[in-house]
């Protein structure tokens, strides 16, 4: 969980990084750079971890402080001095509740206040409301790619869309990378955007390590690609399923494509789901994606999509259907059963990005076995949204940094020494 006290690094005489959480485990980052008499925070992330110690089932914590007593989210104190907040991706183990206490004065920075709005309206009615209250006023927010104090940096990650965060300070550059990844499904050039808005001048670098010490296949998306394609290439049926983790939309819209490709039409079965979609399209901008339709069984009715249209089955009739359903999927899939759809040696395609933790072991669990009542034939496929070490070097060529200091890893001993292997050469 969070320490009461920082570990601290010093940078030259003026400059100091206090590592509140994030430092020799995964998750609930937050660190703050302190320059003279100024400071910035860099992420303000849950430890889930700490949470899963005390709350979980019918145990919920009721007010913002009961998750700050567990150490599941920063002391107060850390706030002291900060007068700017950046939010590098929306996960929650960097979100944090942004219900900051209020004898701060804080401006938050979030990759997009648009998609911010639209993923809250998953969290109502549970305890993350506590994250983003449904008072909160969101036009105290600012985008984080118009700050004038730091740069952002896009890169590719699980969760669109993600930046890695450059600083200017009085002992020169610190680049904080968030969580990245080098392969990303939608072209996102994430080494070369570092090359270019780092130059060759970066004294530190405040870098993730997710997947060191990780016993884990590494994917790419071509191979997710091939893997996909052989997998429909014998399948007959005319509907099929996919879900997603709402925020991984480069893997969802890879993914997408290829079913496209087969001449199945996409078709999103949960209103908030085509919500947070079309905000995501509307920002990405991209030309040549497929088109994505609403058949509104869960949720109500969206009011305004500007990139999804709202369809019925009878537009569709004969036609090829993937059904692009919540992470859960089963109401949806008995909702349409009850449409007249035959279930029975359907495939069902559950993309995900991170590792499953615990309690999503129990929920795939659960929805296997429901799969497996349904006669629906499931497989997994793991695109994850973090580099691989032999990656590691790549990363290094690009940045050039003095030095590192590794954070978001169980193993920050295997980071240290591969960058020293590779800086004395």
């Amino acid at each position: 969980g969070y320490m009461r006290k920082p570990l601290v690094f010093e940078l030259g005489k003026n400059v100091r990084i206090e590592i509140w959480g994030g430092f020799n485990t995964i998750g609930g980052n937050c660190i703050v750079v302190r320059d003279r008499g100024e400071a910035i925070m860099l992420d303000q992330g849950l430890c889930f971890t700490s949470f899963k110690n005390y709350y979980g089932g019918f145990i919920q914590p009721e007010i913002v402080d009961d998750l700050r007593e567990i150490g599941a989210i920063p002391p107060r104190e850390v706030y002291e001095g900060v007068s700017e907040v950046y939010i590098s991706h929306l996960h929650l183990d960097y979100l944090r509740s942004l219900s900051i206490p209020f004898e701060y004065d804080v401006k938050v920075y979030v990759p997009s206040k648009r998609i911010l709005e639209r993923l809250t309206n998953f969290w109502y009615w549970s305890w993350k409301e506590l994250l983003l209250p449904s008072d909160y006023d969101l036009s105290d927010l600012k985008d984080i790619t118009r700050s004038k104090r730091v740069k952002a940096i896009q890169v590719s990650h699980s969760a669109y869309p993600s930046y890695s965060i450059l600083i200017e300070t009085s002992e020169g550059r610190i680049l904080y990378t968030g969580d990245f990844r080098i392969d990303s499904p939608l072209g996102i050039k994430t080494l070369e955007n570092y090359a270019e808005k780092c130059g060759e001048d970066v004294e530190l670098l405040i870098m993730e390590g997710t997947n060191f010490g990780r016993r884990i296949t590494p994917l790419t998306a071509e191979d997710i690609t091939h893997l996909l394609r052989r997998t429909l290439q014998k399948y007959d049926q005319n509907y099929l399923f996919l879900s997603a983790h709402p925020l991984d939309m480069e893997a969802f819209i890879l993914v997408s494509k290829i079913l496209h490709e087969k001449g199945f039409n996409l078709v999103l079965t949960h209103s908030k789901y085509a919500e947070l979609l079309d905000a995501q399209l509307k920002l990405l901008k991209t030309v040549g994606l497929p088109d994505f339709y609403l058949l509104p069984l869960k949720g109500s009715l969206p009011k305004s999509l500007e990139c999804i249209k709202i369809t019925n089955l009878r537009e569709f009739s004969k036609e090829k259907i993937v059904f692009l359903t919540s992470l859960t999927a089963l109401s949806e899939m008995k909702m349409l059963e009850r449409k007249g759809i035959e279930l029975a040696n359907l495939l069902q395609i559950t993309l995900i990005g991170e590792p499953v933790e615990e309690e999503g072991w129990i929920m795939e669990e659960r929805v296997g076995n429901w799969l497996k009542r349904l006669v629906v034939n499931s497989i997994r496929l793991h695109l994850s949204g973090h580099y691989y070490p032999y990656e590691f070097k790549e990363i290094l060529e690009a940045v050039k940094p003095r030095n590192v200091i590794p954070i978001h890893t169980s193993t920050p001993k295997a980071v240290i020494e591969l960058f020293n292997k590779y800086s004395k050469r």
